[in-house]
């Protein structure tokens, strides 16, 4: 495992990130504007309602007989993740090959303390602790997630929807039989590469997903998407169905077709999965890669000046915010808009102490339960110590409770810290 100051070279900050004069001589035109102006509110209130009727209906289970399904997802998820084929696979071919074998022989390597120790003290925390959380089901909202499924999925099961957001591509689908034809070494590697961190130390470097989901390293892995589906693969999901969405004009998600080869649209992956364990139940994710900064970052519009993103997450209707590893962005003017967002429209709030200052929750609005313990910021982020943060762990002005797991930045076991803040 690298020493801190080690990793810490290897991490980079996200700098990430809507009258008419009327005149007295025309009455009848006047009365004409007024209708209108009526019925348009009259609309705009139905639109409001239905955004509500929504987030009620994400509560609800859906059944798998209301989606798609086509077995070649999970097909290639299996095989992305290095897991035995089902019978009847596609992909069969692939399976027997050498190259096949030896990546799985490493993923099982790779996984087994995934699976057989760290995992498990996640379900188990969870079950004890974030029993309210997961019977609200509902939807999570996931900001500077990158392609964590991992934790999203474990922390939040119960949840008919999960919306990540980060910076890097969304991706396509691999094309197998062309790899494998060129060269299917080289993409497992790939695979086992852009893994490295989140299976090590539970958080993606920012660094490496810059060039492991840009087609630099593997041009082949080319976004986040094959990776979401291996973590599905490997935590018992399976993968139904799989579409690009894109945003229109007024913030509302739709398929892709028709939009594609437009610079200012931006898309989303849709994948319909199910859980193993729950095998009649429909769930939704949904990834975009945007900018979440008020301000455009690197050719990409900010927040504050993309109408569509802004209206689509402010009608959002989430119920949970997971938020670990997040560079403390959140902390910076230039991320006040996210921020808003998410403190207005949660019900329940998971962080580490990278996610926003801590005094954001002392406003008598929440109820906070801490978990762990505040060692502050590794060096890299040094500046953002929280004085508020250690003196509630050292004076126990909340509830604090064991956190039997390493997570986020300070990820050795004892040294890190989470926190649930409940809405009043």
């Amino acid at each position: 495992m690298f020493k801190l100051n080690t990793l810490c070279l290897f991490l980079l900050l996200f700098t990430f990130t809507f009258c008419t004069e009327k005149k007295e001589d025309d009455k009848k035109e006047d009365n004409k504007k007024e209708n209108t102006k009526d019925k348009k509110e009259n609309t705009e209130n139905t639109n409001v309602k239905s955004e509500e009727e929504n987030g009620n209906e994400l509560k609800k289970i859906r059944k798998i007989t209301e989606g798609k399904s086509d077995r070649k997802f999970n097909d290639l998820a299996k095989l992305i993740a290095g897991m035995p084929a089902d019978e009847g696979s596609v992909y069969e071919k692939i399976h027997q090959s050498p190259e096949f074998k030896n990546y799985a022989n490493f993923a099982d390597a790779q996984w087994k303390n995934i699976l057989d120790t760290k995992r498990p003290k996640l379900i188990k925390w969870r079950d004890e602790e974030l029993k309210e959380v997961t019977q609200a089901g509902g939807r999570l909202f996931y900001p500077f997630s990158g392609p964590d499924f991992l934790h999203a999925g474990t922390f939040f099961p119960e949840v008919s929807e999960i919306v990540m957001i980060g910076l890097e591509p969304i991706g396509t689908l691999p094309d197998m039989e062309k790899i494998s034809k060129q060269s299917l070494g080289g993409y497992f590697n790939g695979i086992q590469r852009s893994l490295a961190s989140v299976l090590q130390y539970s958080f993606f470097q920012t660094i490496s997903m810059g060039s492991d989901f840009t087609g630099r390293v593997v041009s082949s892995i080319d976004g986040t998407l094959p990776v979401i589906m291996l973590f599905m693969a490997r935590t018992n999901h399976k993968v139904l169905n799989y579409e690009k969405m894109a945003l229109n004009e007024e913030g509302k998600l739709v398929p892709a077709e028709g939009y594609q080869g437009n610079p200012q649209t931006y898309y989303a992956t849709r994948i319909d999965f199910q859980r193993g364990d729950k095998p009649d139940e429909l769930k939704s994710l949904y990834y975009f890669s945007v900018n979440l900064c008020n301000d455009a970052y690197e050719g990409k519009k900010g927040l504050n000046e993309h109408k569509p993103l802004l209206t689509y997450l402010q009608k959002l209707q989430f119920t949970d915010v997971y938020i670990k590893s997040a560079s403390y962005l959140m902390y910076k003017p230039v991320f006040s808009t996210i921020k808003d967002i998410v403190l207005k429209g949660a019900k329940y709030i998971l962080k580490d102490d990278s996610g926003m200052y801590f005094n954001n929750f002392v406003d008598g609005k929440w109820d906070i339960t801490l978990f762990g313990r505040y060692a502050g910021p590794i060096p890299l982020f040094s500046n953002y110590y929280q004085r508020d943060m250690a003196a509630a762990y050292t004076n126990k002005q909340y509830p604090i409770r064991p956190l039997p797991f390493g997570i986020g930045y300070q990820f050795a076991e004892g040294n890190s810290n989470l926190m649930l803040a409940k809405k009043k």
